[in-house]
Parts: structure tokens; sequence; C-alpha cells
């Protein structure tokens, strides 16, 4: 989760997001839980019309 949270950029989608930090996770579900688990936490939002994560 720290890489994720690391080196932010405004206006990142998922898979953007992933393709940044995809040699830190084991697969791609690795980094879905890990994401997962952010949004619970409330560190970060996934907008629903354009796709993309706001960064609390």
């Amino acid at each position: 989760m720290k890489c994720i949270l690391a080196n932010k950029k405004e206006s990142e989608s998922v898979h953007d997001v992933y393709l940044r930090t995809k040699d830190f996770f084991y697969d791609a579900s690795e980094f879905l839980h890990a994401l997962d688990v952010l949004y619970v936490l409330g560190l970060v939002n996934i907008k629903d019309d354009s796709g993309l994560i706001e960064y609390a």
C-alpha cells in the first residue's frame, strides 16, 4: 500500500497506478487488495464517472 501512496499523481487511473507500481506486487490481485484496503481506510476514492483516483 505504501508504494501506491508514494509518488502519487493527481488524475491517475487505476490502470496508471498499476503500471506505476506493478513491480512491487506479486500479481494484479495483490494490487487490487491493497487498493481495496486504501479505499476502506478512506485514503483513496475512485470517481465513478471518470475512473480516476482521488487521494485523501
